[in-house]
């Protein structure tokens, strides 16, 4: 048994339905799910936060094959049961804005400087940031071209699509720039983040990490 990730296929996705297949007692009570719409916390990107039925989840998170949705209590809820899940659509807008920038951030850079390739990202608000080896050229160069080429695609409101099996080959596209495999949620197009600021760029043993924020 696993959970259906529903939102791999559509990050759309704010209510679904889903069955109990486990109720976990813990520390913290964990509830199983036949299939989500909550983005389990992983790959740079903080989890969702929302309902099953009445009950709040506060965290989500990938263990084996299931997604755990970590919640003060079970109420009244039965294995078995058909449930109502959704998720607070503004805090996956915010984290999905993040992860976004942080893919576009990679592209505009490793065509700007082909020297250079993205090694790995972190996209949770005001911690967001790409980091990057290879040759690194200078600081202000980098952060001169960044700022006007991120702004000239967010204003040509560049589609993001999701390439292959949602639930096996999974790429993430933004327009014409090589696919990349991500697990996350995404904005449809670019212009839903009307700007992304470059907070910092600094260069250490050999790594390019490029800080930034995301307007709300």
């Amino acid at each position: 048994m696993t959970t259906l990730k529903l939102y791999l296929e559509d990050s759309g996705l704010s209510e679904a339905t889903a069955k109990i297949v486990e109720l976990i007692n813990g520390e913290q009570p964990i509830i199983r799910l036949d299939r989500t719409i909550f983005h389990a916390q992983g790959g740079g990107q903080k989890s969702d936060i929302g309902l099953i039925d009445n009950i709040l989840v506060t965290h989500a998170s990938h263990s084996d094959n299931y997604v755990d949705h970590y919640v003060a209590d079970f109420g009244n809820l039965e294995v078995g049961q058909e449930v109502n899940i959704s998720i607070d659509i503004n805090n996956r807008l915010i984290h999905a804005k993040h992860h976004v920038a942080g893919h576009l951030i990679a592209a505009l850079i490793e065509k700007r400087f082909p020297d250079l390739q993205a090694t790995g990202g972190h996209h949770w608000p005001g911690q967001a940031r790409v980091e990057f080896s290879g040759t690194i050229p200078p600081i202000e160069k980098v952060q001169e071209s960044l700022k006007s080429d991120l702004a000239e695609a967010i204003f040509e409101d560049i589609p993001v699509q999701v390439k292959g099996d949602p639930y096996g080959s999974r790429k993430i596209a933004i327009g014409d720039f090589p696919a990349v495999s991500c697990g996350g949620t995404h904005p449809k197009s670019l212009g839903t983040l009307r700007e992304v600021e470059v907070t910092k760029i600094k260069s250490q043993k050999g790594v390019l990490r490029v800080s930034y924020s995301v307007a709300n």
